[in-house]
């Protein structure tokens, strides 16, 4: 204590900024409830309620706890860092960010080894705590985005303007008991963010590359309707036989003063097999796994918009969005922060593969396409507290789904459109 005494900021840290060592604990509490609903379904929710796939019962009102997080971080003498994060919602223990770092003292290069984000994303690379919606884009869902075991390699330039990185993964998450590991990733990303005027201005890009286990070399695309108070999935590839994929995204974003805006926009590439695809021994593309007579490429995509009505500036930070300093807070008389922002995100989980009539068995994958609108308004009473008000709706067309009683069946299957409606709140603090 008298060597390092502990300062505040969102939470007790303590650093001996002589010997290197700094240690701060932190965590993340959000609790979600809304309701989900599909205005022209015309069924009956009970036994047997499932329609192309979509468990209607698991739609409504729900509520959970979307993340308890529990954690700490800092450095180690020698110019070492290191986080370390559990994931206590839904009654089990995951696992968030665990890492060591290192990173000589004045220098741009950094080297992270341990369970990390690849570099897929702007939206993923931010920190969930500052998302302008509750969930991330709906590529992050569609291609499933999570963290990896993996070593990244990163500069960033000492002006902070710009920076590249490269890491090498497995391609799978680590809370399971396999050892059948033979799955990878390869991801490289950049970004450029000078300040033209007073605007801070933001593009980058990123590209991977990934590749399936040896036992199940199959890939599956699907989302969730812009929230995870439900599991159903309305547009979804179902498995498909391949050895991976790759994928290039590119990202354009600005602040200027309490306006912001954001677009993502990313191309799956599928390495697929087509029929009659030999395997080695101990290989295979996994039950179910459809073989398509060509290889399918995907999209996907978003745009939004973002002001302060208190005045607040957007948090930037080091290519991914930052902490937003609210001005006025209510610990001091103020109102607080208010946002309010706009989306619109689209996903494209179709794809003639080949040439001729369409059929979804051999030369159409039929995953359905999803245009979602959203908007939310967001209070942050002070910094570290969050509330949030958010409604989306998911225009969905074609997908294993649109059969009746949930759309009209006088066109073909890949062409039949309805509509999925969700409000939701949530509750948030951050330490």
């Amino acid at each position: 204590m008298s060597t390092a005494a502990p300062s505040w900021k969102g939470a007790p840290q303590w650093a001996d900024t002589g010997a290197g060592w700094t240690f701060k604990p932190k965590g993340v509490i959000q609790f979600d409830a809304g309701y989900v609903t599909i205005p022209s379904y015309t069924g009956l929710t009970g036994t047997g309620a499932t329609v192309g796939g979509v468990n209607t019962n698991n739609l409504g009102f729900n509520s959970r706890a979307r993340r308890l997080i529990v954690g700490v971080e800092g450095t180690i003498p020698g110019d070492f860092f290191y986080k370390f994060e559990l994931q206590l919602s839904q009654g089990t223990v995951d696992y968030e960010d665990m890492v060591i770092g290192y990173q000589k003292a004045g220098s741009p290069w950094s080297v992270t080894l341990g369970y990390q984000y690849p570099l897929s994303s702007l939206e993923l690379l931010t920190s969930n705590r500052f998302t302008s919606f509750m969930e991330r884009a709906a590529n992050t869902d569609a291609f499933n985005y999570n963290r990896r075991l993996g070593g990244t390699l990163a500069y960033t330039a000492p002006s902070g303007q710009f920076g590249l990185a490269a890491g090498l993964y497995g391609n799978e998450t680590i809370n399971n008991a396999n050892f059948n590991r033979t799955s990878w990733q390869a991801s490289v990303r950049g970004y450029y963010s000078p300040m033209i005027g007073d605007t801070q201005a933001h593009i980058g890009f990123q590209y991977q590359h990934r590749v399936q286990p040896r036992d199940g070399q199959n890939v599956s695309y699907g989302i969730r309707p812009y929230t995870q108070i439900t599991d159903q999935k309305f547009i979804n590839t179902g498995a498909i036989a391949a050895d991976g994929d790759d994928i290039l995204g590119g990202e354009l974003a600005a602040v200027h003063h309490s306006l912001h805006m954001a677009s993502e926009w990313q191309h799956v590439w599928v390495r697929g097999f087509a029929p009659g695809r030999a395997f080695r021994v101990n290989n295979s593309a996994g039950a179910g796994a459809v073989f398509y007579t060509g290889k399918p490429q995907f999209d996907s995509g978003y745009f939004e918009l973002g002001y302060f009505l208190t005045g607040e500036t957007r948090g930037y930070k080091g290519g991914k969005w930052d902490r937003t300093k609210v001005l006025h807070p209510f610990t001091t008389g103020g109102l607080g922060a208010i946002q309010v922002n706009g989306r619109v995100d689209y996903t494209n989980l179709r794809d003639q593969v080949a040439p001729g009539v369409i059929n979804t068995a051999t030369n159409y994958v039929n995953g359905g396409r999803s245009i979602g609108y959203e908007a939310s308004l967001i209070w942050l009473p002070i910094d570290y507290v969050k509330f949030m008000l958010q409604y989306a709706h998911s225009d969905i067309t074609g997908g294993k789904a649109a059969l009746a009683p949930f759309a009209s069946t006088v066109k073909p299957i890949q062409d039949r459109s309805y509509g999925v409606d969700a409000v939701t709140m949530r509750a948030q603090l951050d330490f």
